[in-house]
């Protein structure tokens, strides 16, 4: 399946509706829903699910085995963990770029290769220095596999069914933080560390032969000369109609980095581990359920109806978790987390992947994970700082203002505007088409010369 990406294509997909949109077109109205779960989309949900799985199993296995191995130190052996986000967001700075210049199925049919060869690699590594170097390639081939798979999900998710089609296709990450944990201490402890390679090969292989199976839409580009297609500027590592949601997206980062970094040590100041236990129980549970039913109603009443009542809730689950007297408050506030972090993310996805062309999707969901994975990545180093200088309530205190600006900042850059998916955004008597790539409400009339109505084609670039 392959998609064209010449601007006559594109106009003549985003014509207002009228006489002349086709039959496909016609069939994409919400008496007769578009189809979302078809085999492609279900094998990416799979693939997505496995590959998520293979990373948490490391990221919790890999450090204890740094340094039973290698005898590394605590710092050394964190590294030896975070090596591999490292390996991946380098990897996004390109792969939004050259996965259509190459192929997303190619690139994610040789990436996931590699993701299962580099789980046998792992126990034939004979020194600290070459796990980090696999380590980083391990991450370089996520980078690049994941950027494939999410670019051809949102385009064969349909364009009105895209806040539900990415809840479900994000439903596959909410599992993996509880299943990878667990299986690499179940698997440690009874067959060793070969044995959690092992099986984190066997998982890898069956995400490789179910992106065989794919058929992941492809972009076309017309009349480019090869030269310019493999030149990278800073449009192709950046996607400036994805940066301001991308930009929420990392303070959201830096903000739930917060809890994964230094709950654990916050419950223990407060004598209440168990409930950071829950914490997490609760959040993943809560999180599979938003996950279930915000997309529709991002399709329905539009991105403000999700964005909205999610920020306000990731608000008030910080400021308890600032507050926590006691154990109850604690795992509320898990709940709230669930909701509130869990629905942004795939919402936020959904708002990129309609403001943009299909060619530059690939590039507008590698914006969104270069700037989490700075957020996430970046936000101990200042606020480690802070909790040493302050304490772990202050610290928090901290985190609820800036999820408040989070919330002032996404009103400013795109909830003022009216955006509905499929629809595009419209402010007062103002259009904005900026090259959305989606179709504005306009009356199904003809027009009878270029005056008489605002024009619901995209423009060119």
């Amino acid at each position: 399946m392959s998609q064209d990406t010449s601007p006559e294509s594109d106009s003549a997909d985003q014509s207002a509706p009228g006489p002349e949109r086709s039959a496909e077109a016609q069939a994409e109205t919400p008496s007769t829903k578009p189809r979302l779960f078809t085999p492609s989309f279900l094998l990416a949900v799979v693939v997505n699910l496995l590959i998520t799985t293979v990373f948490f199993t490391l990221v919790t296995g890999m450090a204890v085995y740094a340094a039973d191995e290698f005898g590394a130190g605590e710092t050394a052996a964190g590294f030896a963990a975070s090596a591999f986000v490292v390996g991946a967001l380098f990897a996004r700075f390109f792969a939004g770029k050259y996965v259509n210049v190459f192929g997303r199925k190619r690139i994610l049919v040789i990436c996931l290769g590699a993701y299962a060869a580099a789980g046998i690699a792992y126990p034939m590594v004979g020194s600290f220095e070459g796990l980090l170097v696999l380590r980083a390639l391990h991450g370089v081939a996520l980078g690049f596999g994941q950027t494939a798979l999410t670019a051809a999900v949102f385009d064969i998710i349909p364009r009105t069914r895209r806040g539900e089609g990415s809840g479900y296709y994000m439903l596959a990450n909410s599992l993996p933080p509880a299943l990878g944990p667990l299986a690499a201490i179940q698997l440690s402890e009874h067959y060793g560390y070969e044995g959690m390679f092992h099986m984190v090969t066997i998982i890898s292989a069956l995400a490789f032969l179910a992106a065989c199976l794919m058929q992941t839409p492809e972009v076309k580009p017309i009349g480019v000369r090869l030269r310019d297609r493999l030149i990278l500027r800073p449009k192709d590592v950046i996607e400036p109609g994805a940066f301001s949601i991308a930009f929420v997206a990392m303070l959201l980062g830096i903000s739930f980095a917060s809890v994964m970094t230094f709950l654990n040590g916050y419950a223990h100041s407060k004598g209440m581990v168990e409930a950071a236990s829950l914490y997490f129980v609760v959040y993943s549970a809560t999180m599979l359920l938003a996950r279930l039913v915000m997309g529709k109603i991002q399709d329905r009443f539009g991105d403000n109806a999700v964005i909205y009542p999610a920020l306000t809730a990731f608000t008030v689950s910080m400021t308890l978790l600032a507050w926590a007297p006691n154990a109850a408050v604690l795992v509320t506030s898990g709940v709230l987390a669930g909701f509130g972090f869990g629905s942004l993310l795939p919402a936020m996805q959904a708002i990129i992947a309609s403001k943009l062309r299909t060619h530059r999707i690939s590039i507008g969901i590698s914006t969104f994970f270069i700037m989490m994975d700075i957020g996430f990545g970046f936000a101990p180093l200042f606020l480690g700082p802070l909790v040493e200088a302050f304490g772990y309530q202050i610290m928090y205190a901290g985190c609820v203002g800036l999820v408040v600006f989070t919330l002032v900042s996404y009103w400013w850059m795109h909830g003022k505007y009216s955006v509905r998916q499929g629809v595009a955004r419209k402010r007062a008597h103002r259009w904005v088409n900026d090259a959305t790539g989606v179709m504005p409400m306009v009356p199904p009339r003809e027009k009878k010369n270029d005056d008489d109505a605002p024009s619901a084609k995209t423009p060119s670039l």
